[in-house]
């Protein structure tokens, strides 16, 4: 397993377009040592190797699901009836993921 540190967390920052703040990469150090500390408790209980892997966690439930059939889509005058504010056929949303240098919309 490679060896988390303050230099891997700066690359992947970098590699994602992510300008992290003075201290950042200690306090998320700080939580990749917590994540691993419990990685490591899980591997310590006897037997975890052992055990089958819960892929669907509903088999046991799955009587209530109904069985996913193809169906024709919506209108786009339908899907739009509830939105409050739209652009064009689409919905229109709050800005919430940009740079430092994006003006925020009011």
């Amino acid at each position: 397993m490679i060896k988390v540190t303050k230099e891997t967390i700066n690359d992947c920052a970098r590699n994602l377009m992510f300008e992290l703040a003075p201290g950042q990469d200690e306090l998320i150090l700080e939580d990749f040592a917590s994540v691993l500390a419990q990685i490591d408790f899980l591997k310590s209980i006897p037997g975890v190797d052992q055990a089958e892997p819960m892929t669907f966690p509903y088999r046991e439930h799955q009587r209530w699901m109904r069985e996913d059939k193809p169906e024709k889509p919506l209108s786009s005058k339908v899907a739009l009836g509830n939105s409050k504010t739209r652009l064009g056929n689409q919905v229109k949303l709050p800005k919430v993921v940009g740079n430092k240098n994006d003006q925020m919309d009011e």
